[in-house]
């Protein structure tokens, strides 16, 4: 049994849970301020989200994976396949949910909400959830308590728990930043490409720029899907998944400014 968590690891895991809990939350609060209704985007963000990645997109992968069981094993077929999916589930349901928004309130902030409530609510399910747990657990096992998280436990059961136990104290305390620095790249990722799609619905750009977003989506998915692979390294990823997102916010902020320059 674990007898003690480093401080490090605590406080990694600390900073993603506020970074997955309180971004999210903070940006809602801000937006909610400046327009009347954006309490209502973000929640129909959020539903889209779950609907599109956790319900849609999960049915696919279970017949993909019934049809082809070894497509994890073609590192090249399995990022192609998994970055396209998750590309068109997530923006096709950005889409649907902001035509339906943007029919009440076609305003920037409706946009902007959206992408909140989507990538918020990716954020809390993913790392926020999981963090909670993480650091009550730690929090038992540097007070002496390690002993109560296993307790009626007995033989293979026990084994594993303290297996788990044990792997979670061990775990490099920069693991636990990474999670949090993921989830600051994906919120950031969401919100760039809510934009774009609102660009469309309000007809400020054509429909390519739905197609623009799959893409975009698509390849800011690249380097999770090489880690997920065993090609990229933890922090190989994380730094080229914030390069490839700056990008894509940097692409958008200038269609979003040249598309206000037109229609003024």
């Amino acid at each position: 049994m674990p007898t003690s968590v480093p401080a490090a690891s605590f406080f990694g895991a600390l900073l993603s849970l506020v970074v997955a809990l309180g971004v999210p939350v903070g940006l809602g609060v801000l937006v909610c301020r400046r327009r009347k209704g954006a309490f209502h985007s973000i929640i129909i963000g959020a539903f889209c989200f779950i609907v599109g990645a956790y319900v849609l997109e999960q049915i696919l992968h279970t017949v993909v994976l019934i049809a082809w069981p070894g497509i994890r094993e073609n590192a090249l077929a399995f990022t192609v396949y998994g970055c396209l999916a998750a590309g068109v589930f997530e923006e096709s349901a950005r889409l649907f949910g902001l035509r339906a928004l943007c029919k009440r309130d076609p305003s920037p902030e409706t946009g902007f909400a959206y992408g909140v409530g989507h990538g918020g609510i990716e954020a809390i399910m993913l790392v926020g959830v999981s963090m909670v747990n993480n650091l009550v657990i730690m929090t038992m096992i540097n007070s002496g308590n390690a002993e109560s998280l296993v307790q009626g436990l007995e033989g293979d059961q026990l084994t594993l728990a303290q297996d788990q136990l044990a792997q979670l104290a061990a775990l490099p305390s920069d693991q636990w930043f990474a999670a949090g620095f993921e989830r600051l790249c994906a919120l950031t990722l969401h919100l760039a490409l809510s934009m774009l799609v609102w660009m469309v619905v309000t007809r400020r750009l054509p429909m390519w720029g739905y197609g623009l977003s799959i893409a975009l989506h698509a390849v800011a998915n690249v380097p999770a899907a090489l880690y997920q692979c065993g090609i990229a390294t933890l922090w190989i990823t994380e730094i080229a998944t914030c390069v490839l997102v700056a990008g894509v916010a940097v692409l958008v902020s200038r269609l979003y400014r040249r598309a206000q320059a037109t229609a003024v």
